[in-house]
């Protein structure tokens, strides 16, 4: 009987596929192009309902070229709230977030509440089926600030704390914790080769690292731990090109921007392929007073870390424009590209597996990994302790502005300021 019907509704769909081309036809020889869209977007409608996602897309984009092109912002949002929906029901949710996104904007613009309350919603549900729960937490507190009605609210209150709930009991499996120790081990085997044993060989083992990741990333079922895996990558891929840079034919602040540029390159194909946004890697302006604050504490930490290590001074003199350019430099380039790296990226989609706590430890162990190379057990102590407090501001605030000040600062301190002050 299911096939019957199922048999019997796709005619039903290519009859009305047939209706509708013809209403398209007759729209584009009227010249008529706000209706042109609307019938496009039922055609893309129904090639999603018949499972042909190429040819939805298709009239998609042509409706919301049209819907551009006649100024009509309401027709666009609900276009790529459609084409959100089309690569739902693929579960390519990246995608989807990507398109509801886009309608959101839109909704905005046009001031649609309502609509905007629905978007978010979807944007939840690809959340929920990614397995970030804390990200679907935050999408329905933003619900939480549109002017809702007593059912509505009460509605997505009980969303709120069952999502509260979940939180709380997130575990990984003994095969992904497995894993993820295993590749931890690797990484920082990798870190302890190339240091006290041989360069070339602790490449050879980032490259293994790298190939493992990437193939057990593409195999894994779950999208949330496929994630993670890809965030990773990031780690050896960085050491792989900081080794392969003639470092001493460079000043150690262009080797600094020359490694920025590719690391960058890498992190934003990352973003796009994980569709997270500025906001979500906290690349935002939430609560500026406790970033401010936060970003101060660097001034007690390089001086710390200066009395443990005692580095030599990335700049020949402190003039005010060595000091500016330097400062700048070390700011973006150690300070706002790590913090973006280990907690927008890392720790955001470890605590997706393991949970806040042990996201927070999980990431700061990689981090400890990362400075093996400084040679000094004190100072993996101390690196330990700073990455806990960054992770911890990270996960209560969702921005990444004032631990990356602080890491920038603490840098700054540690690599031109104090080597001359206190030689």
């Amino acid at each position: 009987m299911d096939k019957m019907s199922d048999g019997n509704n796709d005619k039903n769909s290519y009859r009305l596929l047939e209706n509708y081309n013809n209403l398209l036809e007759q729209f584009g020889k009227l010249k008529n192009g706000h209706m042109a869209a609307k019938v496009l977007v039922r055609i893309g409608d129904l090639y999603r309902d018949l499972m042909n996602h190429g040819k939805a897309m298709e009239n998609y984009n042509l409706a919301l070229k049209l819907f551009h092109d006649e100024d009509d912002t309401w027709g666009e949002a609900f276009t790529l709230e459609s084409m959100g929906n089309l690569w739902k029901s693929a579960k390519v949710y990246s995608e989807a977030r990507k398109f509801y996104q886009q309608s959101l904007e839109n909704f905005q613009v046009i001031g649609n509440w309502e609509m905007e309350r629905n978007i978010l919603n979807r944007i939840s549900g690809c959340y929920l089926a990614e397995g970030s729960i804390d990200d679907a937490l935050d999408v329905h507190k933003k619900i939480d600030e549109l002017p809702l009605d007593v059912a509505q609210f009460f509605i997505n209150q009980v969303h709120i704390k069952r999502l509260l709930n979940e939180i709380g009991g997130i575990r990984p499996t003994r095969a992904q914790s497995l894993t993820l120790i295993s590749y931890s081990l690797i990484l920082i085997l990798s870190e302890l080769v190339t240091t006290y044993y041989m360069t070339s060989w602790g490449i050879i083992l980032h490259v293994i690292l790298i190939s493992s990741l990437v193939i057990n990333s593409t195999l894994t079922k779950s999208v949330k731990f496929s994630y993670l895996l890809q965030a990773m990558i990031l780690l050896p891929l960085i050491r792989i090109m900081s080794l392969s840079i003639p470092v001493m034919e460079l000043e150690p602040l262009y080797w600094l921007v020359l490694m920025s540029v590719p690391v960058l390159a890498a992190v934003w194909m990352l973003m796009q392929g994980q569709c997270l946004n500025k906001e979500i890697v906290g690349l935002n302006s939430r609560n500026l007073i406790l970033q401010l604050l936060v970003g101060i504490t660097g001034l007690g930490f390089g001086f710390v870390e200066y009395l443990i290590l005692q580095p030599t001074a990335l700049i020949s003199n402190l003039s005010p424009v060595n000091v500016i350019f330097a400062g700048s430099i070390v700011i973006i380039s150690t300070g706002l590209l790590e913090e973006l790296v280990f907690r927008g990226i890392i720790q955001r989609n470890a605590e997706n597996i393991m949970g806040k706590a042990w996201g927070i430890i999980f990431t700061s162990l990689l981090f400890v990994g990362f400075n093996i190379s400084w040679n000094s057990p004190l100072d993996l102590l101390f690196i330990f302790g700073v990455s806990i407090f960054y992770g911890y501001i990270f996960q209560k605030t969702r921005s990444i502005v004032g631990i990356s000040v602080s890491h920038g600062i603490c840098n700054v301190v540690l690599f031109i300021i104090l080597p001359f002050s206190l030689i």
